[in-house]
């Protein structure tokens, strides 16, 4: 590896340090409490070095929320490449079983992208982002499971809208209250996504 790759591979090192700072900052204090300086502290770096790396903390948000939907979206197309060669149910649990991975893996950008909505302060973000992407692709694996006949003939986006519902409700609370006592936390999924597509079957 070659000195310019090597730095350009620190700066992103560095730059992920900063947002994973950002991230638990944002979370136990609330955004508009949290400052350059705090984050800069919250990783023993001096205050001005920081703006080497990002110009303010919009600036952070906004890479933040970015690297947060694509690991969002990643996480839902792995979950879909899995079953690649199984039916259209089968690849609509996957899709479901991915997203509530998604929030278990990664609860704290869960936290921040759906259920605190960071997005709403970022207006800099378009709707073609890819926590937007990640909904489009299950309403089109929606539409497929319909036109082949297993699903109700309902609006593929209701049908959609409804199951991200379903989704968040059961991400939110498995993050939320982690010591409740679930039902043996693989077992209780499975019958939650079994439930949703009965629901529409």
């Amino acid at each position: 590896m070659g000195t310019k790759e090597r730095r350009k591979r620190e700066i992103e090192e560095m730059r992920l340090e900063i947002i994973e700072a950002a991230v638990q900052l944002f979370l136990t204090d609330g955004y508009e409490n949290v400052s350059m300086r705090k984050i800069a502290k919250q990783i023993d770096y001096s205050p001005t070095a920081i703006y080497n790396y990002f110009a303010n903390k919009e600036e952070i948000l906004i890479h933040l929320l970015r690297h947060g939907y694509s690991i969002f979206l990643t996480s839902l197309k792995e979950g879909v490449a899995k079953c690649e060669s199984q039916d259209v149910v089968e690849r609509l649990k996957a899709s479901l079983h991915a997203y509530i991975e998604f929030g278990l893996n990664h609860p704290d950008y869960y936290r921040l992208i759906f259920i605190e909505n960071l997005h709403q302060l970022q207006k800099v973000l378009t709707d073609e982002d890819d926590r937007v992407r990640g909904f489009v692709l299950l309403t089109e694996m929606v539409i497929e499971a319909r036109n082949a006949g297993v699903l109700k003939l309902h609006d593929p986006h209701m049908a959609a809208q409804s199951l991200w519902a379903s989704l968040h409700g059961i991400t939110s609370l498995l993050i939320t209250f982690p010591d409740f006592s679930w039902h043996e936390k693989e077992a209780f999924v499975t019958f939650q996504v079994d439930a949703m597509i009965k629901g529409l079957s």
